[in-house]
Parts: structure tokens; C-alpha cells; sequence
């Protein structure tokens, strides 16, 4: 697959928050933003687009770093105080994008950023936007977070193996994720993942 150059202007700032705040944490980012990239060039996105899909998976989870630690990792179900503040990261992760002046294509990337969890059927997070009311570029960095999320061990689930995480993607087709893009992630991507 055509990989694009992962050189791409992004905030220095964020980068090395990102790592120093929790490794896993920019780890899962950078992987999310190969997969996202690899599905958007399936998805024939290119020039501007990719470059804004690359940005916004990257930075995908930069809300994160205003969540408390203790709910970040926290080991077991939260409840619904805690749901609630876990969620915010992705209202948290649009306001830090739109407060940096060095981000490229930053109010495209920040719109991305606060709807990668938003759900085909209306049930997601934070506006409850349905099917295309929620930006294509956020649909394509969402099927790669549950992906990758799916496939890591957290403090609050153990990873699944890839098979288990391939079935669970079959499941959330037509009510988590636009059903096209994960058909396509099915087709042309996970054949070339192997084991991970």
C-alpha cells in the first residue's frame, strides 16, 4: 500500500504531550492514523482530504489529556459521572485543535476530532449525529479507532484477538459504523494486517 509521508506539518506541542502524557495513548494514535490513511486511500481520498485524515487520527484522542488519569485507566466499568467526563475528550480534543495557530487545516481536523464517536444510527457521542450528517473523514478515523481500541490491552479490557475484533466490526456495521466503510476496511485492509 502507498504510504503517505508521515512528515506532514503537526503540532510539536501535541506530539510531545502526547508521549509524555501516556505512551499508549500516542502509540494507539500513531497506529490509528496508518490505518485510517490506509483506508481512506481504499476509499479514494486523496491531496487535501488525506492530509486532513492523517492530522485529525493523529490527533484523534488529544482530548484525552484532560481527562482525569483515574477515569483514563481506570480498571472496570465507569459509571455515569465518569462516562460523562470520558466522553467529553472528544469536545475537549475539538477545543485544544481549534486553540493552536500551528495545526494545518486546523477547523477541518477539530470538526474530525470532536466526531469520531458519533454513530451511524444516532447513538453516539457528542451530538448524535446520523449516518452522513457526521463528516466522512470522521466515519473513516472511527472504524480505525474500534480497530486498533478493540485489538489493545487496557486496564479495563484485555485486547481481543484479531478475529474477535473482526466479528465484533461485522456486528457494529449499519448502527456503530457506516456500513460502506467497513466493508471496505474488511475487504482491502484487515487481509493485510496479518495476526496483529
Amino acid at each position: 500500500m502507498h504510504r503517505l509521508s508521515w512528515t506532514i506539518p503537526i503540532s510539536t506541542h501535541f506530539n510531545r504531550a502526547l508521549l509524555g502524557f501516556d505512551r499508549f495513548l500516542f502509540e494507539h494514535s500513531s497506529r490509528v492514523c496508518r490505518l485510517a490513511v490506509h483506508l481512506g486511500e481504499a476509499l479514494d481520498v486523496d491531496g487535501h482530504d488525506l492530509a486532513i485524515l492523517a492530522l485529525s487520527a493523529r490527533l484523534h484522542d488529544v482530548g484525552k489529556m484532560a481527562i482525569p488519569g483515574g477515569i483514563l485507566n481506570h480498571p472496570g466499568p465507569l459509571d455515569d459521572a465518569e462516562t460523562t467526563i470520558m466522553r467529553s475528550h472528544s469536545v475537549q480534543g475539538e477545543r485544544l485543535v481549534r486553540s493552536q495557530c500551528d495545526i494545518p487545516f486546523g477547523d477541518e481536523v477539530a470538526t474530525i476530532v470532536r466526531h469520531h464517536h458519533e454513530h451511524w444510527d444516532g447513538s453516539g457521542y457528542p451530538d448524535g449525529l446520523r449516518r452522513q450528517a457526521t463528516p466522512f473523514l470522521a466515519r473513516i478515523v472511527a472504524v480505525a479507532d474500534s480497530w486498533d481500541a478493540l485489538l489493545s490491552p487496557r486496564p479495563y479490557h484485555p485486547g481481543c484477538p484479531a478475529s474477535e475484533v473482526l466479528h465484533i466490526l461485522r456486528s457494529e456495521r449499519g448502527f456503530k459504523h457506516d456500513p460502506g466503510i467497513v466493508d471496505v476496511f474488511i475487504e482491502k485492509i484487515v487481509p493485510f494486517l496479518g495476526d496483529s
